[in-house]
């Protein structure tokens, strides 16, 4: 009997993440269903979630379930399935290599972009600002001849300062799970986070959001970075707090380019749409078209992979999943 996937997601996120030519790749190895329905989840060997997925029925994972392996499209898992799903032995892939890779690549924009003002120059050019004015404005800065401090040497923390080395600025990471060797080999000095935040001309967070990281830059640790500082956010609004942050960049004291917020969708009130010294993006430091794409064909791989008894590539084991966003 063929094993039975079923792909857990809204017709417009599958739309997006899953091609035609995926889909057929599944269905030509295994019994696909399309349904969110938690009873066709409980009667799943494999089920294919996105973001839109709604947690697990604990039916799923129960003693004696069918489920043995949850394919996610998406990076962060454990608002989907608990730890005691994988105690029971349901094993998790993701894509968080992917989005990664779409993530550094945003943050490395966002951090030249807010050393040379760009948007702050495109704004005061669309506002009929005089060209002379224009002028005179302070310019912006050379990330050459930056330091750039990584919190988090998580798989985007990883990729972030893979693509920062070609510019040749300091990279400082502050990462209590990462030795001096790792570090040599990323590039970048191994640092307390208070060293980190004193030293750093740019500071760009990439921890994932557990009980030690949640509000690790706290008001006094947002009242020790450097004047003048870029904080880059493209991790999780839970790492900072947000009050303090968005009151340093009010006061001229630091610049703040943020893809996260602790409300989702952003209010149309919310003062982060039009702070001063604020930048902010709506979550879509990983969504770009060839993203969403390969987290489908991604996903649709190891879900083949598991079927035909091969190695997982992207695996969550139990020991990661402590650690894991």
């Amino acid at each position: 009997m063929s094993a039975r996937v079923v792909v857990a997601l809204g017709d417009e996120l599958r739309g997006r993440v899953l091609a035609g030519a995926d889909l057929d790749r599944l269905a030509a190895a295994a019994d696909v269903v399309v349904s969110l329905d938690p009873a066709e989840l409980t009667a799943a060997d494999v089920c294919v979630t996105g973001w839109d997925t709604p947690p697990l029925p604990p039916s799923s994972y129960a003693d004696g379930a069918r489920l043995r392996l949850v394919a996610h499209t998406g990076g962060s898992v454990r608002y989907l399935i608990p730890a005691a799903a994988l105690d029971r032995g349901v094993r998790v892939t993701q894509v968080a290599a992917v989005l990664a890779e779409a993530v550094a690549e945003f943050a490395v924009m966002s951090i030249i972009a807010g050393l040379r003002d760009s948007v702050g120059f495109a704004t005061a050019l669309r506002a009929s600002e005089p060209w002379a004015d224009l002028a005179a404005r302070p310019p912006g800065r050379l990330l050459r001849d930056r330091t750039v401090g990584i919190v988090g040497a998580s798989r985007t923390g990883r990729a972030t300062l893979h693509r920062l080395r070609p510019f040749g600025c300091r990279c400082l990471v502050y990462d209590p799970f990462l030795d001096k060797a790792d570090a040599a080999a990323l590039g970048a000095e191994p640092v307390d986070l208070q060293r980190l935040l004193r030293d750093s001309d740019v500071v760009s967070l990439h921890a994932p959001v557990l009980p030690a990281t949640r509000g690790m830059i706290g008001a006094a640790q947002v009242a020790a970075l450097r004047p003048g500082a870029l904080v880059v956010n493209t991790a999780r609004s839970a790492l900072v707090d947000g009050v303090a942050l968005l009151a340093a960049a009010r006061a001229g004291r630091v610049r703040v380019v943020t893809d996260v917020f602790d409300a989702e969708p952003l209010p149309v009130d919310d003062p982060w749409r039009r702070a001063d010294g604020v930048v902010a993006t709506p979550h879509i430091a990983a969504l770009t078209a060839d993203t969403l794409r390969e987290q489908g064909a991604v996903t649709v791989d190891e879900v083949l992979r598991f079927l035909a008894g091969r190695p997982l590539e992207h695996e969550i084991t139990r020991a990661a999943y402590d650690t894991a966003a």
